[in-house]
């Protein structure tokens, strides 16, 4: 029998057992999904984000209850591992865990309990418990202990004990009604959970929020991280903040900024409907970042107008764009990777004034515009295109991918393809030769 001990604040852990042991997106847009589907499966987990010491120690503290025992390990590890897997655990520090579980669990422990300090790290913790105490039998009354034990650790209200076993009972037998009911109560309580979280344990909850017009005022942030309709403009003021994380946006507007912050991660948007040139008018901005979204425009305007500050776009998709170019860039630099711009008819890209901008394995198809189909550039900062792919990129005049107005040192086109690019003779136009290469399909 093992017995341990472990002392935080005025909280005791006792753990006795037998012997501890080791929507709406277009077909271009799903084909992406599909190329990266192995990927995203990876890093479903809302963990995943974070340091590999962190999902170390997390996973360290799950495998408290599905290892920590011989009865929970022998019917609780199977799925330990595939959780692991989820969190990015290497084979290695699945091993490690099972070690340190029986040599250094004490300080294992105390390392995994201050490293799970935020609420919403502790909320998403003990959504994880359940999900292993609902799968055990034999180590049931083991596994309930240490469920306790764990809230008893992290002060939680009757409240929030109550909320969590509710949601869990109800995801495990995808009552959607009796969760909606448990999620709203837990919110007139005054308690927040992001959407994104309880999503991922219950996939077939859904909500929806309906907005009208949105001012964000200064010193505000308004989050985004459900299924929201917005039917109307969504304003940030100079110091507010819009943050759209893990959620679903349909929007009969626009996003306009006047010196305040947007960021989107993991972001899902569909433009229903827009009266303005640009999905998103952003003015007078420090740094806008948009990572692991898609945002299909549905063929009611361009994707984003910035002119000021800095730029991030990575690992996102922007489709279907219309009017004006899916991104005019004015501002101070852009940093733009592993993107993907999909049916722009007014092109994808438009560099103005001194931008400085660097462009990596980013895929232009179906772009078309009068001059650069795909890449417009009259900036007289340094322009960087490099490891790109251009596919069915169609200018009218010159530049079928890529049109430089200037010539002059500074604009760099290195190791990119082109498929099927019309004008065939004119790909890229005014690019500075010496670091010039071209390959064609």
């Amino acid at each position: 029998m093992r017995y341990t001990k472990n002392y935080i604040g005025k909280t005791y852990m006792n753990i006795r057992g037998g012997g501890c042991m080791e929507t709406g997106v277009n077909s271009d847009i799903l084909g992406y999904l599909k190329k990266r589907q192995s990927e995203l499966e990876k890093v479903s987990h809302p963990m995943v984000r974070y340091d590999d010491s962190f999902r170390y120690l997390y996973a360290f503290g799950l495998g408290v209850m599905a290892l920590g025992n011989m009865k929970a390990m022998k019917e609780l590890q199977e799925y330990f591992e595939s959780l692991s897997v989820r969190l990015c655990i290497s084979e290695k520090g699945r091993e490690q865990i099972i070690t340190d579980i029986n040599n250094y669990f004490d300080f294992r422990l105390t390392e995994c309990i201050e490293k799970v300090r935020e609420k919403e790290i502790q909320y998403c913790f003990v959504l994880d418990l359940y999900k292993i105490y609902q799968l055990s039998l034999w180590s049931q009354d083991y596994c309930e202990k240490v469920l306790d034990y764990y809230q008893q650790i992290f002060r939680f209200s009757d409240i929030e004990r109550n909320f969590f076993e509710t949601f869990s009972e109800s995801a495990q037998k995808k009552d959607t009604e009796k969760a909606g009911k448990a999620y709203e109560l837990f919110r007139k309580k005054g308690y927040e959970i992001r959407y994104s979280v309880l999503s991922y344990f219950f996939p077939e909850f859904v909500l929806e929020e309906n907005y009208d017009n949105i001012t964000v005022k200064a010193g505000k942030t308004f989050i985004i991280d459900k299924p929201t309709k917005v039917t109307g403009d969504i304003i940030v003021e100079r110091g507010g903040s819009l943050l759209v994380l893990g959620g679903i946006l349909k929007i009969y507007g626009s996003i306009i900024t006047d010196g305040g912050r947007v960021r989107l991660y993991n972001a899902r948007v569909r433009v229903m409907d827009n009266k303005n040139d640009y999905f998103m008018k952003l003015s007078k901005t420090a740094i806008v970042q948009i990572t692991y979204s898609f945002i299909d425009c549905g063929g009611k305007c361009g994707c984003i107008n910035q002119t000021t500050g800095r730029f991030i776009l990575s690992d996102t998709a922007i489709s279907n764009t219309s009017g004006e170019r899916a991104v005019e860039f004015l501002g101070r630099s852009a940093v733009i990777t592993r993107c993907r711009f999909v049916n722009c008819n007014a092109g994808a890209l438009a560099l103005m004034k001194n931008s400085r901008v660097n462009i990596e394995n980013t895929e232009f198809i179906n772009c078309m515009s009068e001059y650069g189909g795909s890449l417009y550039s009259e900036s007289i900062g340094n322009v960087k295109v490099e490891s790109c792919t251009f596919e069915n990129s169609k200018a009218k005049y010159l530049g079928s991918a890529i049109y430089f107005k200037y010539s002059k040192f500074g604009q760099f086109v290195t190791n990119c393809t082109y498929k099927e690019c019309m004008p065939e003779e004119s790909s890229v136009f005014n690019v500075y030769d010496d670091d010039f290469e071209m390959q064609r399909l």
